[in-house]
């Protein structure tokens, strides 16, 4: 009873410590670049906040599986470091003895986790957007900050509007620059404004203008005139699954034939059941032997936990392409990190007798 309660309180400390961190570090570069697109005019500065929930609830299942890890690691090392794991050893305890308290506190999170990526990150990823869109309908004149010169975090795009109208949501004399290696290209519009498409991309619809495309130094500039054009604001990657896909509920994902769909779907359900296996697979990995040095164990404990976590983001992308079987999903994944697991059990059982 005092090996159960006294491993479990300490873990529960633990988690609490290392997912404040973790929080703390996800919402300082949410709002970091949700600032960022305030001051773009791609978000407006009153959905800041809310966006910023959104986007924590989203982020919980990766946290609190990461949190799983990093509090098992913790506190299994520090009883290795402190001397503490050979008392135990010695009281008739087993590195198999320490499974079931460790799953005393890890269940209940890892449940919590599958709720969380099964509903919850639908739910704010669907909420966020139709919160995005309607605070973006009703912005204000301020927002848009007519007469200033905006540049793209690339540095390759300059925007600038003489004046903005909040009520016809355009804006009169639109200067763009892009550029492109050496080449530049100059485009000017009567009017302009911004439009968001069905997928959550960003567009700068342009009217009545001109556009001058060439290398500076020379002569040879091609000119084009048009009457209404579309330029792409936003030029990040897109990601495996689109915005839509993600917001989706997940029994609707269940039914659908579209392998798009089937590899979020797969995605959702890889969260809980890696956090159960990382969970446990810290237990021996949390080995501590003073003369090898502190930071090799958990060095190799880091390096995997990451492995396996883009190999469940590249398991993803191979179900939306058709590389893998939707009926096999990612299970011979989960499958080979629990035999990776066992087999730790395996080696630091055999370390101990030896």
């Amino acid at each position: 009873m005092l090996f159960r309660k006294s491993l479990i309180q300490e873990l529960s400390w633990m988690a609490l410590a290392v997912f404040a961190v973790l929080l703390l570090l996800v919402l300082t570069t949410q709002i970091v670049r949700l600032l960022g697109e305030a001051s773009v005019g791609a978000l407006a500065s009153s959905a800041v906040w809310a966006m910023m929930g959104f986007a924590a609830i989203r982020y919980l299942p990766v946290l609190m599986s990461l949190m799983l890890f990093i509090s098992v690691l913790a506190v299994l090392t520090r009883l290795w470091r402190d001397h503490e794991m050979v008392i135990w050893f010695a009281s008739g305890r087993s590195i198999k003895n320490f499974i079931r308290p460790v799953l005393e506190f890890v269940l209940p999170i890892v449940v919590l986790i599958a709720v969380l990526s099964l509903f919850g990150w639908p739910w704010a990823l669907g909420r966020g957007q139709e919160f995005r869109d309607k605070s973006m309908a009703r912005q204000e004149t301020t927002q848009v900050a007519p007469g200033v010169f905006r540049e793209s975090a690339g540095a390759d795009r300059v925007y600038f509007v003489e004046n903005f109208s909040g009520d016809a949501k355009s804006g009169q004399n639109v200067f763009v620059q892009l550029k492109k290696d050496r080449e530049i290209s100059v485009i000017l519009a009567e009017r302009g404004g911004l439009f968001l498409d069905s997928d959550g991309t960003r567009w700068l619809w342009l009217g009545h203008g001109r556009s001058y495309k060439g290398v500076p130094g020379q002569r040879d500039f091609e000119t084009l005139r048009f009457e209404r054009a579309q330029l792409r604001v936003d030029t990040t990657d897109r990601p495996v699954s689109s915005p839509g896909t993600q917001a989706m509920a997940s029994l609707a994902l269940l039914g659908s034939k579209d392998l798009e769909q089937q590899a979020e779907l797969a995605w959702r359900v890889a969260l809980p059941v890696s956090a159960l296996i990382l969970a446990l697979a810290a237990i021996p990995l949390a080995f501590f032997n003073p003369r090898g040095g502190r930071a090799f164990n958990l060095l190799f404990a880091i390096v995997l936990y990451f492995l396996y976590y883009n190999c469940i983001n590249i398991n993803q992308a191979w179900i939306a392409d058709g590389r893998v079987p939707v009926w096999l999903g990612m299970w011979p994944l989960h499958l080979i990190a629990a035999s990776v697991t066992a087999g730790l059990f395996v080696w630091r059982s055999r370390l101990r007798m030896g």
